[in-house]
């Protein structure tokens, strides 16, 4: 699965050993074991190239290998500006990025050409997980034509990944779910680690709201087995006690649904026409996230605040996916003569 197409191979002039060693452990050996091989290697080996030091660390990221991941990024045997790149990436794990850090990490400057493309990439996941999603249109033809000058295959294979996944996610923002589950899809189906497949079940998921109870429901049920599968306890609790939830409350499902979260309880009594509880909940917080002031909104009856959730959807986040649920909101509850 990870060897490039004829065409994608006409750019590359450098094959990794790891690239070798990998593709011969997947065809010998399970997924899971293959993975814990090759781990073994990037631990025993010492690449030289810059090309091959990317790829070892880039295995060890993308598989989820971080305690192995933080112990190479420290050792001398690596580039510094390797090093660099991948401290960022795990500090991404424990929080986000302040503007003042994302305004000095985009001011980093890479002669390499596959630092560059992994240095865009990274931009792209911070304004991500700042929620600034109107950062990850401008970096799309930027990290496009970036790939295209990694010239070894396994770095190909895990940067085309992360290429899938802005794409995913653009395509989501902009409420096109359509096409944003063409690349989730093909994100599920390649050899990443079990919690990747697990997140993208789980963003899959809510990517289908819209499509349908079932379907949105479905996915949220596969993304908790394998949260659960793989001892994912964090991952387990966002999906048990927000995103099944919110799922159920959006599409009235609430039957035998109940959550510890006081903002998703609100939201399940809306769904109940219990507008007195979910404003009693809502009205206690000092400030509000564009969802909460939806919440709040349907539970007054303030056709100003739904509409001024939506604006914030789009004007704060870049947001149009979320944006929709105001708006259906409104036709759905503002009268209050609508049935759920």
């Amino acid at each position: 699965m990870i060897e490039p197409s004829p065409l994608h191979r006409l750019q590359m002039n450098h094959t990794s050993q790891l690239y070798e060693v990998y593709s011969s452990y997947l065809e010998d050996h399970s997924r899971e074991l293959a993975m814990h091989l090759t781990k073994k290697y990037c631990l025993k080996e010492k690449p030289k190239s810059i090309e091959d030091q990317i790829a070892f660390l880039e295995f060890l990221y993308m598989n989820d290998f971080f305690s192995e991941l933080e112990l190479l990024v420290h050792s001398r045997e690596f580039d510094p500006n390797v090093s660099l790149l991948y401290r960022l990436l795990i500090k991404r794990k424990h929080k986000a990025v302040t503007e003042l850090q994302l305004k000095k990490i985009k001011a980093l400057k890479f002669s390499h050409p596959t630092l560059r493309c992994l240095h865009m990439f990274i931009i792209v996941h911070f304004y991500y997980d700042s929620k600034q999603y109107t950062g990850l249109d401008k970096y799309l033809e930027v990290c496009d034509q970036a790939l295209s000058t990694i010239n070894e295959p396994l770095l190909y294979y895990y940067l085309k990944l992360r290429f899938n996944e802005l794409l995913f996610q653009h395509y989501w923002k902009t409420n096109n779910p359509l096409l944003a589950s063409r690349y989730a899809y093909k994100i599920i189906n390649s050899e990443l680690s079990s919690r990747k497949i697990c997140n993208m079940y789980h963003e899959l998921a809510l990517c289908n709201l819209y499509k349908g109870y079932q379907y949105s429901i479905h996915n949220a049920t596969i993304a908790l087995e394998l949260a659960n599968k793989n001892l994912l306890t964090h991952t387990a609790k966002m999906i048990k006690h927000h995103t099944i939830p919110f799922i159920s409350a959006f599409h009235c499902q609430t039957e035998n649904i109940s959550t510890p979260d006081p903002i998703e309880t609100a939201h399940l009594a809306i769904a109940e026409k219990k507008f007195k509880a979910a404003e009693s909940i809502l009205s206690q917080l000092d400030s509000l996230t564009p969802l909460q002031e939806c919440y709040l909104g349907t539970a007054t009856n303030s056709k100003e605040r739904l509409v001024r959730s939506h604006h914030r959807f789009i004007h704060e986040l870049g947001d149009q996916f979320y944006a929709q649920i105001p708006i259906i909101y409104i036709e759905r509850y503002l009268s209050r003569l609508q049935k759920c």
